[in-house]
C-alpha cells in the first residue's frame, strides 16, 4: 500500500493527482522514493517509479504510462504525449516540466522540499506539472508553463492549480543572494501583506531570519502570485499548509540531507 495526499482541488472523475508520502512502515528503512538520492541508488529509484505507475494503473484502468523526468532546477518544460519514449519511469528527460493534452497519461515530478506545481485546464483539457523550488521560481517557471498552456488553448481564468506540500515560509531558510534576487526582480506587484518582520523593498515571500544574513522564503506564496500574475483565479489555487521540512511524513533535503529520498508529485487526466 502506498500512502499518497491528494487535492481536494481537481475533480476526481477526470483528474488523479497527489503526492508519494515517505512510507515508512511499508518501505522499511528508508521510505519510499522515485529519484536517486542519498541512500538510495538508480535500482531502488527505477523500482520506485514502476511500482508507482504499476500502482496508479492498477487502480485506473485508463491509465497507459506515467512519465517521470530528471530535474535539474531549470526552467525547461516540454510536451510529452502517448508516442513519448518513457513508458513505467525507466526513461526520464532531462527538464523541470512537462505539459499534456492527452487522457491516460500521468505526468511525475521528484520533490524533497521543492514545490510540485500541479495544474489541469477542464475546459481544454490540458495538464502541467512543474518542479519549482526557490530556482525554479527565480526563473518563474511557473509563469512559463501558464504561457505554454495558453499556446495550446487554454485560457489561465478556467486553470485549476495546486501547490503541493513543500518547504514553508516558516522554515525554508535561504541566503542573503537568494532574498537580494527576490527583492529587487519580483517586488510586490500584487500589494501582497508583508509578513511580520518584512520590510520594504521585501519582497512579501520573505522575512529577515535569526542568523545573520540568512533570510526565511516562503515559496508557496511566492509561486502562488505569479500564478495570478499570469491570470489564474485566485480562488482557483489550492495551496497545501504542510511543511515537508517540519513533517517527517515527508522526505526533506533541508532536514535530513543525505538520507532524503525523493517523493513524487503527479497529475494525469482518467
Amino acid at each position: 500500500m502506498l500512502e499518497i495526499n491528494e487535492p481536494r482541488i481537481f475533480d476526481k472523475s477526470r483528474i488523479v493527482a497527489g503526492i508519494t508520502k515517505r512510507n515508512i512502515k511499508d518501505f522499511p528503512p528508508k521510505g519510499f522514493t522515485i529519484s536517486p538520492a542519498g541512500p538510495f541508488n538508480e535500482v531502488e529509484a527505477s523500482q520506485g517509479r514502476k511500482y508507482l505507475a504499476e500502482y496508479l494503473s492498477n487502480y485506473y484502468p485508463s491509465i497507459k504510462k506515467v512519465i517521470f523526468q530528471k530535474q535539474v532546477h531549470g526552467d525547461i518544460i516540454e510536451l510529452v504525449n502517448s508516442i513519448s519514449t518513457e513508458g513505467l519511469g525507466q526513461d526520464r528527460g532531462v527538464r523541470d516540466g512537462m505539459i499534456c493534452l492527452e487522457k491516460g497519461i500521468v505526468l511525475c515530478v521528484s520533490l524533497a522540499d521543492c514545490a510540485g506545481v500541479l495544474i489541469f485546464d477542464p475546459v481544454k483539457n490540458v495538464i502541467s506539472a512543474l518542479h519549482s523550488g526557490w530556482k525554479g521560481s527565480s526563473l518563474n517557471i511557473a509563469v512559463k508553463g501558464v504561457e505554454l498552456m495558453k499556446k495550446h488553448g487554454s485560457d489561465p481564468n478556467d486553470l485549476q492549480v495546486w501547490i503541493s506540500p513543500s518547504a514553508s515560509g516558516e522554515k525554508y531558510e535561504v541566503g542573503h543572494d537568494v532574498a537580494k534576487y527576490f527583492m529587487e526582480n519580483e517586488g510586490n506587484p500584487l500589494n501582497l501583506p508583508l509578513k511580520k518582520g518584512a520590510e520594504i523593498p521585501l519582497n512579501p515571500t520573505l522575512v529577515k531570519g535569526e542568523k545573520e544574513g540568512k533570510f526565511l522564503f516562503d515559496n508557496k506564496v511566492q509561486i502562488k502570485y505569479q500564478l495570478i500574475s499570469s491570470g489564474v483565479k485566485e480562488e482557483n489555487i489550492e495551496v497545501s499548509e504542510i511543511c515537508t521540512i517540519a513533517d517527517g511524513e515527508y522526505h526533506s533535503y533541508r532536514r535530513d540531507k543525505e538520507l532524503s529520498g525523493r517523493m513524487g508529485a503527479f497529475i494525469g487526466m482518467i
